[in-house]
C-alpha cells in the first residue's frame, strides 16, 4: 500500500469519525446514565479523531518530505 492510498483511508476514516461526532453531540442524553454514556462516547470518538489526524499529519509528512528528496534528487544529476 503506497502513502497516498493510506492518507485517504485515514481521510476518509477522519470524515466518518467527524460525521459520528457531530451525530453524538446532537442526541439529547436523557437522565444521568444518557450523559454518562454520550460523554463518554463523545471522548472516545474524539481520542480516535486525534490519533487519525496524528497519523495523517505523519503520513503527509513522509510523503513531502520523500517528493522533496526525489526532486533534490534530479537536480544533483
Amino acid at each position: 500500500m503506497e502513502i497516498n492510498e493510506k492518507v485517504l483511508e485515514l481521510k476518509a476514516e477522519e470524515q466518518t469519525l467527524q460525521k459520528e461526532l457531530s451525530d453524538w453531540k446532537s442526541k439529547t442524553p436523557s437522565g444521568n446514565m444518557g450523559k454518562w454514556h454520550r460523554q463518554v462516547k463523545l471522548d472516545s470518538i474524539n481520542d480516535r479523531l486525534e490519533e487519525v489526524q496524528k497519523q495523517i499529519h505523519f503520513h503527509d509528512s513522509i510523503y513531502l518530505s520523500n517528493e522533496i528528496y526525489n526532486e533534490w534528487k534530479k537536480d544533483v544529476k
